[in-house]
């Protein structure tokens, strides 16, 4: 498994600040913590907090960042097993 809590960070960390502006007040505003902390605590969670601050369609735009990003970073996978590392806690061990 390349895809860690450290590569989420990571990526969260290379948006621009607008879009981490967002995802973190959005998310304060939702869940009373900021994004950073699913990434971190609950990453199989990531999904559905994203579709749940910025939409289905936001997140699907994110999901596909993310993909390319990670490939681009050395960590290398289809974006059917990206999906099931970001909605399945049973993955992360």
């Amino acid at each position: 498994m390349c895809l860690t809590r450290g590569l989420l960070v990571r990526f969260y960390g290379s948006l621009d600040f607008s879009l981490r502006s967002l995802l973190h007040f959005r998310s304060q505003s939702a869940l009373g913590y900021p994004f950073d902390k699913v990434l971190v605590e609950e990453p199989w969670r990531t999904y559905e907090t994203l579709v749940r601050l910025v939409g289905r369609h936001n997140a699907e735009v994110l999901l596909g960042m993310l993909y390319r990003w990670l490939n681009e970073n050395g960590c290398s996978m289809d974006p059917e097993t990206l999906r099931k590392y970001l909605t399945t806690r049973e993955v992360w061990g």
